[in-house]
Parts: C-alpha cells; structure tokens; sequence
C-alpha cells in the first residue's frame, strides 16, 4: 500500500507491516466470517461484497467467495483494496488477483501490510426527524427481532438511523432499547428505508456496523454490503440531488460548525421536475372510477367482508366500495362474527377481500404490530385470503413481518381527496 493512499484514506503515516499481525488479522478475519468490500484498485467501479472463505498454504494465500463474479477479462496481477472490520477497528490493505478457484471464489495473494481506516469511502448525507425519512429492519423470518427510527444519515456504503422501537415480530411486543442487543456484523436480511428524496422506498440488506448511544438515544448503524446495480444507481440519483439540496441550504443561526438546514421533505418534494413531477401530478385523487364493463360486472359479484364497528367511518368505508362497484358487501361489526363468515374450504365461495380495522384488535397501550399479531391469531389461518387492515395511521413497523397476503390501508379521509393507497388497493383487487 503506498504511502500516499494511506495517509489518504486512513489518516495513518505508520502502515502495519508486522507479519505475525497481519497474519493474526487474516485469521481473525475468516473466523468472523465477516462480509466486508473489495474493490480494484483505482478503478471507479462498484465494490465487491466478499467472505474470506480459506486462507490457503505456507504463503497464507486467500480465497475470497464473492456475491457476483469478477471480469472474465480480469488479468492475474490486478491490485484490489480492501476494507474490513476487526475487534472494533476498520483496516485497510491491497490484496493481488492470483486467478479464479470455484465458482465465485477467487484467490488473492495476502496483504503485505495493513493500515488503521477511519474514514467512510462514501460521503454520508445528514437527514433530521422532520424530514420524515424512516427505517425498518428486521434481522431473519418470523420469528425474529423488528427495529424502527428516523434517518439519521446514508451514503452509497451505509446509513445509520436513531432506534426508537425494538419487537419481536412473532407476537408485536415492545423490547426495551439496548446496545447489547446488537452485535457488529449482525445481518439484517430485510432493511425498509421510507421517503427518502426521489426514492420513495430503498429494499436491501444490511449488516451492523457499530452501536453508539448517545444521552438517552442509541443510533444503530449499518453497511450495506454489495448494492444491487439498480439500487445502487436508485440512490446514488437520490444523493446526489440531496448534496444540490445542501449546497443550496441557509445557514442555520446559532450554530457554530456550518451545518446547513435542509428543506422540510414536503419541500424537497416541490422541486421535482420532469417525468417525476408528472407522475405524482397524475396520481388519481379520487377513487371512483369509470369501469369497463367486464370489471363492472366481476365488482358486482366479489364478496367483500369489511370488519369495522357501526358508525361514520365505517358508512364512509361502505359507500367508498359502492361507489368503485362493489355491491355485494356484508359488515360484521366485531371479530366473533367475522370469523363465522370466513368460508370453510367448499363450503361456500370464498371472499374476494376481507377489510379489517386494527381498532378491534388494539388497545390504547398496545403496539400497532402487536394488535396485527392479534388479528392473525384471532382469525385463524387464512390461507391465501387477501386481508387489508384497516388504521387510523400507517405505522412503519407494521410493515415489518407482514404476510404476503396482507396490506395496511389508512382510514378514509372525510374530504373528497382520498388516501393513492385506497386507489391502488381497489384497483388491484381482482389480481391481490
């Protein structure tokens, strides 16, 4: 590694050259079975998400297992970077192409000398609570641990958000927020990150890269591993209109290390131009619709089972159905009586949709996710029925360990103005 790069990216002028130490964190490496990146050296291309999967011979040779293969053309000898976690330091060394093993495994020659890093290799991009950009995760399949919170900040490499709910997705209940709950390197198969500008929703996988908690708040943060090459375009377009955004911010007065305001996300949102612009000026804001008469006629047949307790909303909700063509509705007005209207197999035909509000299921101190668990376990299995659940607020964390058959729907509005959501979900019923 040459000096210049180090000092660079590292901010070391004293590269570990000891081999026993350099050996000791090879080990320490492939024991972790860390994923950490590689990259060609120089080149501007995306990185490579790898696992050291053997260290090989008297020379110590390595075998990296790699998510996507590298170049056919790729020539022996090529430099890669390399950077990776160990005992809660990152380092930095250049590993050399010795030629291709398996399939997706690869052999490298071992580092010659290692250098403490500090530094990101992408640029992070501050967000504030108020520009309402959220984060889900969820670390495996039900059973499994849920978390939720606002942004913090994100780059192409990883974001860190501040944890404001951990649950236990089999059954909704709340977990008291800990640092100790999370290990470095912790996969996280499922992140969700909301509203971020031009990138309504970013899916991918994430790994634990620290915990910090700071006053009476912990900020959790992750890497992302290998981007896909559609998302990572997806995020870099996002970035790069949010560093215009903060080049463009006011100086906030009273502050003292330049830190800029940024625009409000309703804000951020105004600016787009184009096709973007175009397509939310589209969006259907109300939801009776002009029907063909085939989807006239399949309305008027489809059995709707809306679950609410008799009052107004559930009359807005009725009449919202009525009016898109839906004429065969039947309105049980608790959970026991719904239950008894859910077909058994052959018996009679099955509904085309089941609406119910999370209101029958949670109290006033029970979380959201909690009373969706309730709702499944009240309602048996449903085998492939379509369910749409029914709130006074579309909390993120119910989105996390959600059935493939479920979705989550706001209460209608009183105004003419209805919630996209409804639009869609009306929309696709004959294919939900």
């Amino acid at each position: 590694m040459n000096r210049s790069r180090n000092e660079k990216s590292a901010g070391n002028d004293n590269p570990l050259e000891d081999p026993a130490f350099i050996e000791d964190a090879m080990r320490g490496l492939f024991e972790s079975e860390a994923e950490f990146p590689i990259k060609v050296d120089g080149a501007s291309t995306l990185p490579y998400a790898s696992v050291l999967s053997e260290i090989r011979g008297k020379n110590e040779q390595l075998v990296l297992k790699l998510i996507r293969p590298l170049p056919h053309e790729l020539m022996t000898g090529a430099v890669f970077r390399i950077i990776f976690p160990l005992d809660d330091r990152r380092y930095e060394a250049q590993i050399t192409f010795l030629g291709r093993e398996g399939y997706l495994q690869y052999l490298f020659g071992p580092p010659a000398c290692l250098a403490l890093t500090d530094r990101r290799s992408t640029n992070r991009f501050p967000f504030r609570p108020r520009e309402n950009a959220y984060v889900t995760a969820q670390d495996g399949r039900i059973p499994a641990l849920g978390v939720a919170g606002p942004l913090v900040n994100i780059g192409l490499g990883g974001f860190a958000m501040r944890l404001d709910r951990v649950l236990q997705l089999d059954d909704g209940m709340r977990i008291p927020v800990n640092t100790a709950l999370f290990d470095r390197d912790k996969g996280f198969p499922r992140v969700r990150i909301q509203d971020l500008p031009r990138l309504p929703l970013l899916e991918w996988r994430g790994i634990v890269a620290h915990v910090t908690a700071r006053g009476d708040e912990v900020i959790l943060g992750f890497s992302f591993g290998e981007l896909g090459e559609n998302e990572a375009r997806l995020l870099g377009d996002c970035l790069a209109f949010r560093e215009k955004t903060l080049r463009g911010g006011t100086h906030v007065p009273g502050r003292t290390d330049g830190e800029t305001s940024v625009a409000v996300a309703h804000d951020v949102r105004s600016e787009l131009t184009g096709e973007s612009a175009l397509e939310e000026a589209e969006l259907p804001t109300e939801l009776s619709l002009e029907l063909g008469p085939l989807l006239r006629m399949q309305r008027r047949s489809a059995r709707i089972l809306l679950c609410m307790a008799e009052g107004d909303l559930r009359k807005r909700t009725q009449d919202c159905l009525q009016a898109n063509g839906f004429g065969r509705l039947e309105c049980p007005s608790g959970l026991a009586e719904l239950k008894q209207l859910i077909p058994a197999k052959g018996s009679q035909p099955a509904a085309a949709w089941v609406l119910v509000d999370l209101a029958l299921a949670a109290g006033v101190d029970v979380e959201p996710l909690a009373g969706l668990r309730i709702l499944e376990r009240e309602l048996g299995d449903l085998g492939k029925l379509p369910v749409a659940v029914i709130c006074a607020e579309v909390d993120p964390a119910l989105l996390m360990g959600l059935g493939d058959n479920f979705r989550i729907l706001p209460y209608l509005a009183k105004d003419s103005e209805e919630h996209p959501t409804w639009t869609q979900a009306i929309q696709s019923i004959s294919v939900f």
